[in-house]
């Protein structure tokens, strides 16, 4: 069984980057618009660990696209992240490792940004897992309390966040029946563990 320990990395450094994304999708229906990237295992578009983190080199990977970087907070700390959006809808929120070097984690926002893997943004949990085949979930903490960060299926580098409604103590992860509902709010890709 994988290590939920590590989700706690990217829980601090993506749980500021959710807080400006207040559109939700509607519907688990596939995005009615060619993706511009798609996301798999080994990467999302042309990015994957490999790639430097610098604004340049994420800049030509993405153009036509709107990409900045800006400087986040968290717990005192200050850490640059590289944004790709598209007017202004954002699409990708990209972090760097600890060196500030590559690529550590990027977050998808919108279905712009397609899912080898299947799903969509805006899936319910039940049309992303069978009652017999849940992979291993973890509760969010700080600005992504409430929520709840699964594997996604047969990965154990992309995480999917789901949101919804539960009045149960906070640091948990709700029942499988209560998680039913509860739809896919991000999708997060790590470079694979060697």
């Amino acid at each position: 069984m994988r290590n939920l320990r590590v989700m706690s990395g990217v829980v601090l450094v993506t749980a500021v980057l959710l807080s400006g994304c207040d559109e939700q999708p509607s519907s688990a229906a596939l995005p009615a618009v060619k993706p511009l990237e798609m996301l798999s295992a080994d990467g999302v578009g042309p990015l994957n660990g490999a790639t430097p983190f610098n604004l340049h080199d994420i800049t030509m990977a993405f153009q036509g696209l709107n990409v900045a970087q800006r400087t986040n907070f968290s717990e005192g700390a200050e850490y640059p992240v590289i944004t790709v959006s598209k007017d202004l809808k954002p699409l990708l929120s990209i972090n760097p490792d600890a060196k500030q070097e590559k690529v550590f984690s990027i977050m998808v926002h919108d279905n712009l940004i397609g899912n080898r893997i299947g799903h969509p943004l805006g899936s319910k949990f039940t049309d992303v897992y069978s009652a017999n085949s849940t992979e291993e979930c973890g509760a969010g903490s700080e600005e992504l309390s409430g929520k709840v960060l699964c594997y996604a299926p047969k990965t154990g580098n992309v995480l999917y966040l789901f949101g919804g409604t539960w009045t149960g103590p906070d640091g948990s992860v709700p029942p499988k029946d209560v998680l039913a509902n509860w739809r896919m709010e991000a999708m997060i890709w790590k470079p694979p563990v060697q």
